[in-house]
């Protein structure tokens, strides 16, 4: 009950900084005395009962997939997707160096056409170039020898020639290429590094396909991404230690983000929201791992404190989910995972994974979840809100965007008109208001409403708004809300 009191008083402290801050017309409350009594009725629903506990068989069978060669991807052109990037770069380098060797002859006819047909493709190949070299992290643009060294560092040609299995003994990024320096579309595109791929926790079963030729990255297939880590992040496994841990049955997940371990008074990692451990019910230890000097895997159990931990998978409940997302707000915003931190797609991965959700790393995936994505995309802006409200599921469904993804929370009255309100993780957004183009930055996990940036009032022109690039709605459960859940936030009352 705490916990959800908390998350109704954290959206209205959001909206009420979005108002102060991006002109954001919000009024929850109403009556001079500044509070208002939550109605049931109207107010976003507290927890859904007798719903069926999600499988985990089926979770820990996509989990733990990657393991069985026959299931991990040998198109190498869907794995290295990157590789024509970096190519066409150097190969518009070569065409532009030779057309500089044959320049129009003065004495041509039609020469100054000739010449200006010349200048304009030398521009046009120097263009080109630059955009696809971008910006490295000191804000100048890479360099056509460091793509050719990537290139060749990826060391293609051992593709899968001696896959082995292995597992994350410590968090790390996933990469497209091998390296952790940033490309950056140009000096205003941060934090979109376009080379950082996602992020893994300790724990995570992958297959290495093979190593890159100077040996500091391997390249990975994971549950739900591929690409380059830090070899000192993964641990080769050995047949019987793949069936040691195939057959762990009991496993744990931390119920707030950010849980130290320790081992032997060592601090070891932290645990996350969205991560999975097995546990080991005769020592009562969660299972943790490390790398031997022989770079393979070893277990380390670690003591924990059970207040901090529940079973996987837990039953769904909107209390429940509810209480993980407040362990995530405020949080910053991470591109592909970047410093550790969630995009929009980590961040509704993380919070369905606790309830053994099986959700795919790419939020147009996601939005296509067992086939319930419901289109919106020909509604006019009232009718998504109004059909959002009426059928979306408060805590248990995604609402997709091209490039961007949200969980729907329930709605409530604002200016004597049902909003919804949705939880995501965003960089910002950038509606036209008035015609004047606004840079609305949000920078990490937050509750907004679908009209973030604007005003309510019908006679403020606003375009490009989440509500109107919504795409659908994906019910992840279809559950009804029951009375009790109702009833709960009967009375609640919150002042400001």
């Amino acid at each position: 009950m705490k916990t959800f009191v908390k998350i109704l008083i954290a959206i209205y402290v959001c909206l009420s900084s979005l108002k102060a801050q991006e002109g954001i017309n919000v009024n929850i409350l109403s009556g001079t005395d500044n509070s208002q009594k939550f109605n049931p009725t109207e107010s976003m629903p507290f927890q859904i009962q007798n719903l069926n506990i999600a499988n985990k068989e089926e979770y820990l069978a996509k989990f733990y997939a990657v393991w069985d060669i026959n299931k991990i991807s040998s198109n190498k052109d869907s794995v290295f997707y990157i590789v024509p990037s970096l190519q066409n770069a150097l190969n518009y380098h070569k065409e532009l160096e030779e057309l500089k060797k044959k320049p129009p002859k003065k004495n041509a006819k039609n020469y100054a056409k000739l010449e200006r047909e010349y200048k304009a493709k030398m521009a046009s190949l120097e263009q080109r170039i630059k955009t696809l070299l971008g910006v490295g992290e000191n804000l100048l643009p890479n360099t056509l020898d460091e793509f050719e060294e990537i290139l060749s560092n990826m060391n293609l040609g051992e593709f899968l020639r001696k896959p082995q299995a292995g597992i994350i003994v410590q968090a790390t990024s996933v990469r497209a290429v091998p390296t952790h320096k940033p490309r950056y579309k140009n000096k205003d595109d941060f934090p979109f590094d376009r080379w950082q791929n996602s992020f893994i926790f300790e724990g995570t079963p992958v297959m290495i396909s093979h190593f890159s030729s100077d040996g500091r990255y391997a390249h990975i297939q994971g549950p739900f991404v591929y690409g380059w880590i830090d070899t000192r992040s993964v641990g080769l496994v050995s047949d019987s230690m793949r069936k040691r841990i195939l057959s762990f049955e009991s496993y744990k997940i931390p119920n707030r983000d950010f849980i130290p371990l320790s081992y032997q008074n060592q601090w070891v990692l932290d645990a996350r929201v969205g991560q999975i451990f097995p546990y080991n019910k005769r020592h009562d230890t969660l299972i943790t791992f490390y790398k031997d000097i022989d770079n393979y895997a070893q277990i380390r159990e670690v003591e924990f404190d059970p207040n901090l931990f529940s079973d996987f998978p837990m039953p769904f409940s909107e209390e429940k989910m509810s209480s993980l997302i407040h362990t995530m707000l405020g949080q910053k915003y991470g591109w592909g995972g970047l410093l550790g931190n969630r995009d929009c797609s980590a961040f509704t991965r993380d919070s369905f994974a606790s309830f053994g959700i099986f959700l795919p790393r790419n939020s147009a995936a996601q939005a296509q979840f067992k086939g319930q994505f419901v289109n919106l995309s020909k509604m006019t802006e009232s009718e998504k809100e109004e059909y959002i409200i009426a059928n979306a599921k408060p805590f248990a469904s995604i609402i997709w965007l091209k490039g961007h993804i949200m969980l729907y929370l329930g709605h409530v009255n604002i200016k004597g008109s049902q909003r919804a309100i949705v939880a995501h993780s965003a960089w910002g957004v950038r509606p036209v208001i008035n015609n004047k183009q606004e840079d609305i930055r949000l920078g990490g996990v937050r509750i907004t409403t679908l009209h973030i940036g604007g005003a309510f009032s019908s006679n403020v022109a606003m375009k490009n708004t989440l509500l109107s690039r919504i795409e659908g709605v994906t019910n992840i459960y279809n559950t009804e809300v029951s009375p009790r859940a109702l009833d709960l936030l009967s009375g609640i009352n919150i002042s400001h």
